[in-house]
């Protein structure tokens, strides 16, 4: 009886964690969205007026995937181990805030 028990219990585990890996991305609020990039509600709406940033708004209110926020978070992120002369390049790019001044690329 508790081997069966078990066998239930495990074959409940395997089918709810097929099911999170298959609902689609979280919709998190702008606030949530905001404290997880580390930015004011103000520059996240920013971010959206200049299309930096996907949103969708369900019942006038706009909410951000979870993924949009990860993707936003690792093109932003410096490599510190970068190796090949695209990405020592992206990582000038992003320290420095794009080109420099005066020069014509």
């Amino acid at each position: 009886m508790t081997e069966q028990i078990a066998e239930i219990a495990a074959h409940v585990r395997a089918v709810s964690g097929d099911k999170r890996a298959a609902s689609p991305d979280r919709l998190l609020t702008t606030r949530e969205a905001a404290h997880l990039l580390n930015v004011s509600t103000r520059t996240l709406q920013r971010m959206r007026s200049e299309q930096r940033i996907g949103y969708v708004v369900l019942r006038g209110k706009c909410r951000y995937r979870q993924s949009e926020i990860d993707r936003l978070l690792d093109e932003s992120t410096v490599n510190e181990d970068a190796a090949t002369p695209q990405e020592l390049k992206r990582n000038h790019t992003l320290r420095t805030g794009g080109n420099p001044k005066g020069r014509r690329t």
